[in-house]
């Protein structure tokens, strides 16, 4: 669980510093959830909720921050 928290955390990071695009880092976020989930430890699951929802909250409202598409 540490290393998916670790490893999403980077992806957040890279994100927020416009190293990796908005696609990109949903890739990046799906393929860690991907990755965990067959082996999630009896009792892991409320954790990785709770990450999951906190990494989405930071994209979407770094997201709302920038605006629409294309600036329009």
């Amino acid at each position: 669980m540490e290393v998916y928290e670790r490893g999403t955390a980077e992806v957040i990071r890279r994100f927020l510093a416009r190293r990796i695009s908005f696609p990109e880092c949903i890739a990046a976020l799906d393929a860690a959830l991907a990755d965990i989930i067959p082996r999630l430890q009896e009792g892991q699951l409320p954790r990785l909720r709770i990450v999951m929802l906190a990494n989405n909250e930071i994209v979407m409202n770094e997201m709302a921050r920038r605006g629409p598409p294309g600036g329009t």
